[in-house]
């Protein structure tokens, strides 16, 4: 995803550097102008310092699927009323009055949307909200219209971002005990959000195979000696963690796969 940086002159009208609060939400916009560019629009924001009316976004989405950041996240941007001091304005060109992305404006709309929400720790399906969500404004017009369409967009940003956070390290460590023989399945072994916390005793078990240890106590007395596992008590107790199981597959490949 590439975003160009077009910063608007600061001035009153739409670039007013006042400091944004923390960012709880992102606002999606139409820029209500069919044909448009991304740059007639920051062109558009950056005429707005002769003064009369106030107006800006953070960031604008053109018809070629380009990102044009108009102001800093760090500032407030006049989009959104009541939600300027909290939350991110995104406007988007579109190629007629319908108020329909194409695809490539929905495309990156979608990828810019799940980067910030990764970047603020923000859930989808609470964070983006229409411009109307706030005022009753018809904009984006397509998605207010369309509620079936909003629904979506908000689950296709949820999908991008469970890729932005796949654990890299991990789902490598995983691959690598896999290819080591050890039987484990990478859909639940590859991601804390995933673990089955009830399966944990038998992944041991099928470390523990690889090293010919005969039950779930002698693995971990084996990894236990192999400093794979650090603590001890909550592996004897069973009082399983996804964050420790994680910790022990990566030791596993780092220690005992070389």
């Amino acid at each position: 995803m590439k975003i160009t940086q077009v910063l608007l002159t600061p001035n009153a009208y739409s670039r007013p550097q006042k400091l944004l609060r923390k960012v709880t939400h992102i606002v999606i916009h139409w820029v209500g102008n069919p044909g448009s560019t991304a740059m007639e629009n920051c062109n558009y924001f950056e005429s707005l310092k002769e003064g009369g009316t106030y107006a800006s976004a953070h960031y604008i989405v053109g018809l070629q699927g380009e990102i044009i950041q108009c102001i800093p996240e760090s500032e407030l941007a006049y989009h959104a009323g009541p939600a300027n001091s909290y939350s991110i304005g995104i406007e988007n060109c579109h190629p007629d009055q319908g108020g329909k992305f194409n695809s490539a404006t929905y495309v990156s709309l979608v990828s810019l949307c799940a980067n910030i929400c990764r970047r603020y720790g923000l859930n989808p399906e609470e964070a983006l909200l229409r411009h109307y969500d706030i005022t009753g404004k018809i904009c984006p017009k397509y998605y207010v219209e369309h509620s079936i369409a909003w629904k979506q967009l908000k689950e296709d940003v949820k999908k991008v971002l469970d890729i932005l956070e796949e654990d890299q390290v991990l789902i490598d460590a995983v691959k690598a005990l896999i290819s080591a023989g050890i039987q484990l399945d990478l859909k639940i072994w590859g991601n804390t959000k995933t673990m089955k916390l009830t399966y944990v005793k038998q992944m041991i078990e099928r470390i523990g195979k690889k090293y010919d240890c005969a039950s779930y106590k002698e693995t971990i007395d084996f990894l236990v000696s192999k400093d794979c596992i650090k603590v001890r008590e909550p592996w004897d107790e069973e009082k399983f963690k996804a964050e420790w199981c994680r910790q022990v597959l990566i030791n596993v490949k780092e220690k005992l796969l070389k």
